[in-house]
């Protein structure tokens, strides 16, 4: 059994609070040394396996000349590698930049520029692009960020693991901050969140808490690392219930439920999206015969939850508040539509407002905030978005929801995707929403486009599951038999191919509104209809 941790200074903050990532890892693993704790593979380490891992990396990025209060890019795939490196970095005070695979070489350039880091960590496949992106900013931003290549699959790190030393490098200065981590970018230049250092712990120790986890579950990721669904809402809550983390390579429809049979995994995040890609698979008598006891996702799907026998909690959270927002409970009886839960943790507070700022009543739609002491630092190098999102504390989230007199939020869709038709506004996402509850229908995309009488129409592109045929004559009927007359879509683009996605996940919303404002040939309900 190793020795127990040297206690580490503590890191002063607004909020008072000093549990960072590191104080999180060693505490878990100084209280179950040789339980399970990250199953990757045909391997599992132990929590004092894994650390001991952690360690030689974080000295082998001390050798490298990694400094507490560096800021360290990294370009990995999922996997692995990735995981030992950020929590390496965790351990020295470093602050890290997560860069994301398959990224264009501007893309990179971008956030290189904007972050500014000293070191920058990448493999074989994306060196090429990272040292042109780092080129770039080097040139125009003046940008001075040493390249560090390590191999390129098996969690090897190469001259960054490649020390017996696997005791915890002795305690340095902390910075406030975790990691900046740029938003998606889907509806303008990414921002960067400096995420404190005390929210990775606080938010694993609210989500394990709301979910009931504990050391008999098995927490099991298929979302990338470079995200704070991954980090914040899954790895941290599986350090705070001192249960296995299971990784898996991708999401696969294919592979999804045999990895989740063989690894045992009892709680899993998904995005909207996985759950009805993991409906379209051929249905089978042993659908229910798994493990899986909650699932936590944006919606509730009723149809997922009886085939699969799993329970499906609604959850909305942002990189701006470290990924702790809404949550429903396990076991909740009633589950009304549009319903996202009570705040988390039990501290936390939202509140629905006006334009102007203005406290809403119950049932009232307005813009959603939070806040709680681990929410955003700020934006990186952007003062304009930092006091447009963070108000006296409080994160402007920019999605239009309500509450009920029991402290409940409900979501009603994106502020930025309200559609204004001749006056009346009309939430994107509520069509989508209806959209995609019929049976054909696999995933759906609402947005505005330009109309000389109505100023804005309703324009619903739509992808139709395979196998499956579905008019645009069928979707209106659906429509207007669920939506109020002027809600129903106007223009139509039926397709079978999926729509475009970002790295995270997540559909490229606005690569898809480019290309329908742009198009000539949607079809029209008053004219081909």
């Amino acid at each position: 059994m190793p020795p127990t941790h040297p206690a580490t200074p503590p890191i002063e903050l607004v909020s008072g609070r000093s549990a960072t990532v590191r104080h999180f890892l060693e505490a878990a693993v100084d209280e179950a040394p040789d339980a399970p704790f990250l199953v990757h593979g045909a391997r599992t380490w132990s929590f004092a396996e894994f650390d001991a891992s952690c360690n030689r990396v974080a000295h082998g990025l001390l050798a490298t000349g990694v400094r507490p209060g560096d800021r360290l890019a990294y370009q990995l795939p999922h996997g692995l590698s990735l995981l030992l490196l950020e929590l390496a970095a965790q351990k020295i005070g470093a602050v890290t930049v997560p860069l994301i695979p398959g990224s264009t070489a501007p893309e990179t350039a971008y956030v290189i520029g904007h972050a500014t880091p000293r070191y920058i960590v990448t493999d074989p496949v994306d060196e090429v692009p990272v040292r042109e992106a780092a080129g770039t900013a080097h040139r125009d931003e003046h940008v001075e960020a040493e390249v560090i290549v390590v191999p390129e699959s098996g969690g090897d790190l190469g001259r960054l693991e490649g020390w017996d030393e696997s005791r915890p490098p002795e305690p340095g200065h902390r910075e406030r901050a975790m990691s900046i981590r740029y938003t998606s970018g889907s509806t303008g230049r990414p921002k960067g969140v400096v995420q404190p250092a005390t929210g990775f712990a606080q938010a694993g120790h609210a989500i394990a808490r709301r979910l009931g986890m504990g050391p008999a579950d098995r927490m099991f990721c298929a979302m990338p690392l470079f995200h704070t669904a991954a980090t914040h809402m899954m790895l941290a809550p599986a350090i705070a219930a001192r249960c296995p983390f299971v990784l898996v390579p991708r999401f696969s429809r294919t592979s999804f439920w045999p990895e989740v049979r063989r690894t045992g995994g009892t709680v899993a995040l998904l995005m909207p999206t996985q759950l009805s890609i993991l409906m379209t698979a051929e249905p089978s008598d042993d659908d229910a015969d798994n493990p899986m006891r909650v699932m936590f996702s944006h919606v509730r799907n009723e149809a997922f939850c009886r085939r699969f026998g799993v329970d499906i909690c609604t959850t909305w959270a942002m990189t701006e508040t470290s990924g702790m927002g809404t949550l429903q409970a396990p076991g909740t009886s009633e589950h009304p539509a549009k319903i996202i839960g009570r705040p988390m943790p039990d501290s936390a507070e939202i509140r629905i407002v006006a334009p102007d700022g203005t406290p809403l009543g119950v049932g009232q739609p307005g813009e959603l905030c939070f806040r709680h002491p681990d929410v955003m630092l700020g934006y990186h190098r952007d003062p304009a978005n930092t006091a447009a999102t963070l108000r006296d504390g409080w994160v402007h989230s920019g999605d239009l929801c309500s509450m009920d007199a029991d402290g409940n939020a409900y979501f009603h869709g994106r502020i930025k995707n309200v559609i204004k038709r001749g006056g009346e506004n009309i939430a994107g996402e509520e069509i989508e929403f209806t959209v995609m509850d019929h049976p054909a229908v696999e995933e759906c995309l609402v947005t505005a486009v330009e109309d000389e009488i109505y100023t804005e129409e309703v324009c619903a592109v739509v992808v139709v599951r395979a196998g499956q045929r579905l008019t645009p004559d069928e979707i209106v009927r659906w429509c207007s038999d669920r939506l109020s007359s002027w809600k129903v879509p106007r223009y139509l683009d039926v397709r079978a191919e999926p729509l475009p996605k970002l790295a995270n996940g997540k559909t490229d919303r606005a690569a898809v509104t480019r290309e329908v404002r742009s198009a000539t040939g949607l079809w029209d309900r008053k004219v081909g209809g």
